[in-house]
């Protein structure tokens, strides 16, 4: 990628909550424009299986959802991309939840009503962590192309 290219960034919202899932995608796409690839989505299950199928670098979740709940979609996205970043969103924040999010590899964890300053602060600090990624991998493997392999003796 050229320095005059964009890297988009593909986020993933997921929100049983049709208004409030509306509410974080105006905030998100107002403020990042066309920095923020988002896809909303209100069925945790639907959510899973796009997770499975499409890149996400950032997962925004709520953490209580029927049938598929915040942290099983945390454990699917990592499987499937390491580097995703996982944001919790959650109005009914425990001490089991909290610790278990941590466990996971949650990168934050929000509690409602939501500071909207703080959420674009998290999101463009996401963007900023995933470019030191990108980047580091890409020096990774030109690194590795560029070391001889070992001649077996």
């Amino acid at each position: 990628m050229t320095s005059d290219q964009k890297h988009v960034t593909h986020l993933l919202l997921v929100d049983d909550d049709p208004s409030m899932a509306r509410l974080l995608r105006t905030i998100i796409e107002g403020s990042f424009g066309d920095d923020f690839s988002v896809k909303t989505l209100t069925c945790p299950k639907k959510a899973r299986a796009w997770i499975e199928q499409q890149r996400v670098d950032v997962l925004v979740t709520d953490l209580e959802m029927p049938e598929v709940n915040g942290l099983e979609l945390l454990r699917c996205a990592k499987r499937w991309n390491a580097f995703t970043q996982v944001y919790f969103i959650t109005g009914h924040s425990t001490l089991d939840s909290l610790t278990d999010a941590l466990e996971l590899g949650a990168t934050d964890y929000l509690v409602k009503p939501l500071d909207k300053d703080e959420l674009l602060e998290l999101l463009n600090h996401a963007q900023r962590r995933q470019r030191r990624w990108r980047d580091a991998l890409a020096k990774t493997l030109i690194h590795k192309q560029r070391r001889p392999e070992p001649v077996p003796q």
